[in-house]
């Protein structure tokens, strides 16, 4: 086994510091996770595999922040401090577990140590569960949620690798031609300009403009094709090729608009306070969504976001924002592939992107290919790496500047959104049996909500983590996508039988 000497100082990334700077009393940027076990976890069996797995491998867990620039060792570093051991209150089930959790994402981390905790609760049903919190600033959610993983062992000899994740390549779509692509593109643009805008004569003129520019696009897109079809090997590959850039050059540039877009005034906007709620949801097979992913031509990530805003739908049913078409969502990218052999410094490698969820559709299948079409776009573009060129830029600034232009960005979207691929296959934690687990990403800024879409053994989990003041009740978030879940299910397999 290897081990680092945690004693020399080392200066901070600017993408750590960052969110060391932005932490606050009403969201503190810390990802939190919590997993429970069938049977009771052994407490000296944890420790022992806490010290060898984590204080071994990563610095981090034994070094205190200094200034906001150094990380340095805790001269009075104590893994009592960090790792401890409690009775979970009676009953001892999801509910207290759910208060239990609520309670912790709004305390502090104290920065005179290092900034990690781990709390083995007893007692809950038949076995134990897990609440683990890491500060941002030591590594991004990808890095230390595989940290978590790395804690656990597989319960057969020779268990399938971790779904990948992540990686900076642009993902163009495997059957699209690009000139027809690109032409799709501009007639998209048209459409979306004429729902911008409200005065009726004005809206039916960008009709007929969309129309006829619809026309002359397909017309121009098909002669492109016909004629790149005819060109010899060399040159048809390199029509194709700047065809693909410009699609992508395009996409790049719609994403990083969103930048400064108006500040977001829908749902639960308003002023976060200290106090925050938890809950997730049962499990949803797998299976289930990756063959409704299968039969529509999308991916499982795209069918999470449409069960995610149909349950969005029909929470909101009733209220005030029936006219709302759009929730923007701040969702973080992976800049790395998921690896399992992780660097000793861990740090922050991902970018923030707005996701514009699209509410108000008519049914799943709407909904679920108006989704496939932005995550598209996203997935074919530069604006991960964008982005992270703004981050990098704030983090090495001023705190106020950082705050406040952090505030800027975190005002266009209503909350964080993650996607966590965890082990295909049951794990156990120091010899018990993990039955699952769920973790988030945290807000920063006034943002009231963060939502993790947690895959793990073949079922899928929504957690939802919320600000108590503006949305009291994530048990509600809870039930209306178990409805949009068992609707989808129904649906979808009306759609295949017909």
């Amino acid at each position: 086994m290897t081990r680092h000497n945690p004693s020399l100082r080392r200066p901070m990334r600017a993408q750590d510091r960052l969110w060391l700077q932005l932490d606050s009393p009403v969201n503190r940027l810390v990802v939190t996770s919590v997993l429970w076990t069938a049977t009771p976890v052994d407490p000296g069996a944890l420790r022992s595999v806490l010290a060898d797995r984590v204080l071994a491998r990563y610095p981090v867990f034994l070094q205190r922040p200094v200034g906001r620039r150094v990380w340095e060792a805790d001269p009075d570093f104590d893994l009592g401090r960090h790792f401890t051991v409690s009775a979970l209150p009676p009953p001892g089930d999801t509910a207290t577990l759910r208060e239990h959790v609520a309670r912790r994402l709004g305390s502090r981390l104290d920065l005179d140590h290092p900034l990690w905790t781990i709390e083995l609760l007893q007692g809950y049903g038949p076995g134990s569960a897990v609440v683990s919190r890491f500060h941002h600033a030591m590594a991004d959610g990808i890095r230390l949620t595989q940290v978590m993983f790395g804690m656990l062992d597989p319960l057969r000899p020779d268990p399938t690798p971790p779904a990948p994740v992540g990686g900076t390549a642009v993902r163009h779509g495997p059957t699209a031609h690009a000139a027809a692509r690109l032409a799709t593109t501009g007639v998209q643009l048209l459409t979306r300009l004429g729902e911008h805008v409200e005065v009726p004569p004005v809206r039916a003129a960008l009709a007929l403009g969309t129309l006829g520019g619809a026309a002359a696009l397909a017309v121009t897109g098909a002669f492109v094709e016909g004629v790149a079809g005819r060109l010899p090997g060399g040159p048809r590959r390199l029509a194709g090729h700047v065809a693909e850039q410009a699609v992508t050059a395009w996409h790049t540039a719609v994403g990083a608009s969103h930048l400064v877009r108006p500040a977001y005034r829908g749902p639960w906007h308003g002023e976060p306070g200290l106090a925050k709620a938890a809950a997730w949801s049962e499990p949803v097979p797998l299976d289930l969504v990756h063959g409704i992913a299968h039969r529509t031509g999308t991916t499982v990530n795209d069918v999470c976001a449409a069960l995610l805003t149909g349950a969005l739908d029909r929470y909101l049913a009733g209220r005030d924002h029936d006219l709302l078409h759009d929730m923007p969502w701040m969702v973080p990218v992976s800049l790395e592939r998921f690896d399992a052999a992780l660097p000793p410094l861990l740090g922050n490698h991902f970018a923030l992107v707005l996701a514009a969820l699209p509410l108000a559709r008519a049914g799943f299948p709407e909904r679920l290919l108006e989704v496939h079409r932005r995550m598209a776009r996203i997935r074919d573009s530069y604006e991960p790496l964008v982005n992270v060129g703004v981050q990098d830029l704030v983090g090495r600034g001023s705190r106020g500047a950082a705050v406040a232009l952090t505030r800027y960005l975190t005002a266009r979207s209503a909350g964080v959104l993650t996607n966590v691929p965890g082990p295909r296959e049951e794990m156990a934690l120091a010899g018990a049996r993990v039955l699952g687990a769920v973790g988030w990403a945290p807000c920063s800024g006034r943002q009231p909500i963060t939502v993790c879409i947690f895959s793990y053994a073949g079922r899928i989990r929504f957690g939802f983590a919320t600000d108590e003041t503006l949305i009291p009740d994530p048990g509600r978030l809870v039930r209306a996508l178990d409805d949009e879940v068992r609707y989808a299910e129904a649906v979808m397999g009306a759609t295949t039988a017909s």
